[in-house]
Formats: structure tokens, sequence, C-alpha cells
């Protein structure tokens, strides 16, 4: 099987050199663990390392915002938005009216309208996957998707999106917010190849993050937490220490 390199130094090491070519990943985890930080970088890691182009997609942030906070690491995304090697388009889940497309060319913003909000945002990332030729997808955060009180429309939603994925040619990632640590598994997590989870966890005064990889289908994957930090220059993994002490 083709591997696709995280662009996440040391978490190669723990899955068998790399993501399955065109697999669909869940990245979930609480409030401040660094799941958009993590998407972000497995794109940018495609576009300057391999060549790979890639596109965003966001149902929570503006472009303007997630441009903005990844200045802190270095990372240019206007830059690569401008050498179309990447593209970022914003989905408003609560509205239904309107996507939100970062011109190639243009520091605006132009409203398009639709109809059917999966299908139009499915539409616009297949269009821009044969634009610019992309390798990488990151959606953040499907748990946009759930704000419907009917529970099985949500269901239904999120398994349509995962099932259109799949057939993108597209190593895709998506991130999952996890309200309460011990909740029940989500159906996305039943659907996608992988699930990775970020934890961070209070010890004495201190907090400490920590990288679990709960599945990895067709992978020999590690099954030990694994601390893991955010640098100036993005998430690094410690795949060779372990953080099960601090559980007890």
């Amino acid at each position: 099987m083709s591997r696709v390199c995280t662009s996440i130094p040391g978490l190669d090491d723990l899955i068998e050199g790399g993501f399955v070519e065109n697999d669909v990943i869940l990245i979930t985890g609480g409030p401040g663990t660094g799941k958009t930080t993590f998407g972000i970088q497995y794109l940018i890691g495609g576009i300057k390392d391999k060549n790979e182009p890639g596109i965003y997609v966001s149902f929570e942030e503006t472009p303007a915002r997630v441009i903005r906070n990844m200045w802190r690491f270095g990372w240019d995304l206007e830059q690569h938005v401008r050498e179309n090697m990447l593209r970022i388009i914003q989905v408003d889940p609560i509205r239904y009216k309107d996507f939100i497309i970062k011109e190639a060319h243009s520091a605006a913003i132009q409203l398009k309208p639709e109809g059917n909000m999966l299908k139009s945002t499915l539409d616009q990332v297949q269009l821009m996957i044969k634009e610019i030729n992309a390798r990488r997808l990151f959606i953040d955060s499907i748990t946009s998707l759930k704000i419907s009180p009917d529970e099985s429309m949500v269901r239904f939603t999120i398994m349509e999106m995962i099932k259109n994925l799949e057939k993108l040619d597209c190593t895709t990632l998506l991130s999952s917010e996890i309200i309460k640590e011990n909740s029940s598994f989500s159906v996305e997590e039943y659907l996608c190849e992988g699930v990775i989870k970020l934890h961070v966890f209070r010890i004495g005064g201190n907090k400490e993050k920590a990288i679990e990889i709960l599945k990895m289908r067709g992978v020999k994957h590690d099954e030990i937490m694994h601390p893991y930090t955010i640098i100036d220059n993005g998430i690094v993994v410690f795949p060779t220490d372990s953080v099960i002490h601090s559980m007890v």
C-alpha cells in the first residue's frame, strides 16, 4: 500500500511510515489540543516537502482568521493560495445558505449561493481538486454538522460525507471535537479508516499532551499513548516516550 507522510515529526514511526493513500482519517480531541494545527501542518508539509497541493475546508473559522493564526508557525497560507498549491473554503453550516471561497489571486472573499450544503461543498472540493491537482484534504470540523436536533439526520449527513470523501483521489483528514473525555464513540469514528485522538491531561499544576492511535485499518499501529508538544514550527510527537504513567 502506498503511504502518505503525515508531516508530523515522530508520528509516521507509530503507523508504519504514514497514512494509507486515499484513506479518510479522523483527528479528534477536546478544545485546545491542536486539531486545526495538526491538519494545517499536514497540508503545509505536503506542499513544502512533497510538492502535493492541498485543500482546507473550514466549517468554523473564517479564512482571514485561519491565515492569521497560522502565521505563528511561519506558515504563509496566502502565498500557497497564490501559487496554486492551496485552496481554502469556508462553509457556514448554521445559515445553510452560503459558502465562502478564498480566491486564488485576491484577498477578497466571495459569497456564492447554494442549496444543499453537503452537495455544494463536495462539488466545490471536487472542482478544486481538479483545478490544482490536490492530493491532500483537511476538513475542520465536522462537529459543526451536528447542530441539528435530528440525530438520524446528523448521522446520515456524516455518513454521506465520508462515503463521498472516500471516492476522491485525496488522503483526507477530518477533525471532530470531543466535549467529554469519556464520551461514547461517534458515527465518524466507526466510518473513518483511522482515528487519532489528542488528549490533554492536567498533572498537578501542568498540562501534558498525549496522542493515541485508536485505529488505523490495514496498519500495524502503536497502541500506547505518546507525548506531543506544539512548538514554534508546529506539532512534534515523541514516539519513544510514553505517558501511560500519567493515567494512574
